[in-house]
């Protein structure tokens, strides 16, 4: 009702000032400023026409805030029947009198200035990061010289660098900036747009995964749970584990147990399930310690399959290969897993993007569901790669169990207070995230 009423009151002085000026100040009905038409809106970065007659090849307008800041208006072209302006880019939204100086002063009425259209299309923003790390945001309309600015809850202003590359920009977030939510704005052609009012700044450290659920409903009422348990002291066992759940009483099933020696070859010593094919593997790692190839003994043979792990431009895996066949294929779409085996992953909400140090919620899923080559999860359960999914998938789409066609399943998260996703859920089913 308030913006309603100093619409009607500045279009009221508009009227006074523009169509009567001349009565005002007493020079009569013939004032060339009687004739004067301003637009009801004009537009940052916009041309605009204001129609008088009475602008000469040497006028110059500006735009006057309510509390005096003027802002030079750019005049393009000047014809006996008015003139043809550019408001800057950077005047910001609300009232302005409009003023021509040519010879004096001149007040030609109130105007209302709207902000100027981003000019990023397709942006994409992660929904947070972690302090010290680097992260991109796409879209295309970025322009060398931008600048992100991060704004607290106090109002306090922290203006980071932008560099421009092919999907976007690239910014790094201070390793100094403290936790916490942000809004964010895009700077740039002097201009200053919101481009997120929900960003979150995490503290730098990864936390250890200790332990993977998985949950899904069984006969007669009963849950099933299996579980992926990662012990890390001398020697690090990682074991597999199915219990049978009915109301408060879990009762093991089987389980397979892997325990690492000293000279880093884990070997399969309790083989409950009996299903998995890896009896024991060997992991060769960079200086990174990222696993560049593997030595597989496989159930059958006498002697270990050696298996390549290649990874993209990026530090995306995306091939795991013995001498023979391509074992594991992967896909990515920007950063994100959309393929694995013969599943496949949506990503249709830009701003849920997964912690920077969090585990692939993909791998944690594929780790559960296949359990006869486990010796392409190890390097996941422990850490032992560089890249993750950016964002957070929505569905997945899997075979049909009744082996035709496909089922989509949509995906919900659950968050603890870091930002890591604590669980991932569809239709009755879910996977939960434990760490130490």
């Amino acid at each position: 009702m308030m913006r309603r009423l100093l619409v009607i009151l500045f279009g009221v002085m508009t009227v006074l000032s523009c169509k009567d000026v001349g009565d005002i100040q007493g020079a009569g009905a013939g004032s060339p400023l009687s004739e004067c038409v301003l637009p009801a809106v004009m537009q940052a970065g916009e041309e605009a026409l204001i129609q008088w007659n009475g602008f000469t090849q040497d006028s110059k307008l500006s735009l006057v805030s309510e509390n005096g800041r003027e802002y030079e208006v750019s005049v393009k072209v000047v014809t006996a029947s008015g003139i043809m302006c550019v408001v800057p880019v950077d005047v910001p939204a609300g009232f302005y009198i409009v003023a021509v100086d040519d010879n004096g002063r001149k007040e030609l009425g109130m105007v209302e200035v709207i902000a100027a259209d981003m000019p990023v299309i397709g942006l994409k923003i992660p929904s947070g990061a972690v302090a010290g790390k680097e992260i991109i945001i796409e879209g295309v309309g970025f322009e060398e010289g931008c600048s992100i600015i991060l704004a607290d809850a106090d109002g306090n202003e922290y203006v980071l660098g932008a560099t421009v590359v092919s999907s976007g920009i690239s910014i790094l977030i201070p390793a100094d900036l403290l936790p916490g939510d942000y809004v964010v704005y895009l700077q740039q052609g002097g201009a200053r747009w919101i481009i997120s009012s929900l960003f979150s700044v995490y503290a730098g450290g990864a936390r250890v995964l200790k332990r993977l659920d998985y949950l899904t409903p069984y006969t007669g009422g009963a849950m099933l749970r299996l579980s992926w348990e990662i012990d890390r002291r001398e020697p690090v066992t990682l074991t597999l584990t199915e219990y049978l759940v009915e109301g408060s009483v879990e009762t093991v099933q089987a389980y397979d147990r892997y325990e690492c020696d000293e000279n880093g070859y884990f070997e399969l010593t309790v083989d409950g399930f009996e299903s998995s094919n890896d009896l024991g593997v060997t992991y060769i790692r960079d200086a990174n310690g990222v696993v560049t190839s593997s030595d597989v003994l496989i159930y059958g043979n006498s002697k270990p399959t050696s298996f390549t792990w290649t990874y993209d431009a990026e530090g995306y895996l995306v091939d795991i290969s013995s001498p023979s066949r391509s074992f594991r294929t992967l896909a990515y779409d920007r950063g994100n897993l959309t393929s694995f085996r013969n599943s496949q992953f949506s990503y249709d909400a830009p701003g849920l993007a997964n912690h920077p140090s969090a585990p692939d919620v993909v791998w944690a899923y594929m780790s559960l569901m296949e359990q006869n080559d486990p010796f392409v999860y190890f390097p996941y359960l422990l850490g032992w790669y560089t890249k993750t999914s950016v964002y957070l998938p929505t569905s997945m789409i899997l075979p049909s169990p009744t082996g035709t066609g496909t089922i989509s399943h949509s995906l919900d998260y659950e968050f603890d207070t870091s930002g890591y996703v604590v669980k991932m859920m569809w239709e009755s089913s879910s996977i939960g995230f434990v760490f130490e």
